[in-house]
């Protein structure tokens, strides 16, 4: 988990002292980046109570898992002239809550 929070807090960091054209990036894609890095905290911390700290490796397959899958969706809906985009962060939406659901008193 704290793998994670330390390649956000670089990556922030390069985008804010480094002028990243945003405009050139799509907002779907922006969109999806965004709700792929909440699912993969949210399931970093989920395994990190649970016990499971050691492995880092399922939370970056996961990230890397829905943003290669999302961005096909998105990418294969706009060259059909379909609007799929929120089929593909639907799957990161609901592993979101689900994530969430987790925190939940009982």
């Amino acid at each position: 988990m704290y793998a994670m929070l330390v390649v956000m807090v670089v990556g922030f960091a390069i985008g804010y002292f480094v002028n990243v054209p945003f405009h050139f990036v799509d907002t779907k894609f922006l969109a999806l980046i965004f709700l792929a890095l909440l699912d993969s905290m949210t399931y970093g911390l989920v395994r990190d109570l649970s016990g499971q700290q050691r492995n880092n490796g399922p939370v970056f397959v996961r990230l890397l898992f829905g943003l290669m899958l999302g961005g096909f969706i998105i990418y294969f809906g706009e060259k059909s002239q379909l609007d799929l985009y929120l089929v593909a962060l639907l799957p990161l939406a609901l592993g979101f809550a689900l994530n969430l659901y987790k925190f939940l008193p009982k």
